[in-house]
C-alpha cells in the first residue's frame, strides 16, 4: 500500500475534481459535460502532467529514503 500522497491518480483526480466542480452540477448531463471538459482541460495541459509525474518520483524515492516513514518534513 503506498502512503497518502503518492497514489499517482491522487493529483490528477484533485485537479478533475476542481474542473468539474467549477460550475453547478444540475442533472447528470450536466456532470457527463463537465467531467468531459476537465478530461480535455487535462489532455491539453501535458506539461503540468510530466512536471507532476517527476514530482512523483521524488516523493517516491523520499519514501523509501526513510523506508516508509514520514517524509514530508523532507521537501
Amino acid at each position: 500500500m503506498l502512503a497518502p500522497g503518492l497514489t499517482p491518480l491522487d493529483f490528477l483526480w484533485c485537479w478533475m475534481k476542481n474542473e468539474v466542480y467549477i460550475i453547478n452540477i444540475d442533472t447528470t448531463d450536466d456532470l457527463l459535460a463537465a467531467i468531459l471538459d476537465a478530461a480535455a482541460c487535462v489532455k491539453k495541459c501535458e506539461d503540468k502532467l510530466r512536471r507532476t509525474t517527476r514530482d512523483l518520483r521524488t516523493r517516491v524515492a523520499k519514501f523509501a529514503e526513510v523506508e516508509g516513514g514520514i517524509f514530508e518534513y523532507l521537501f
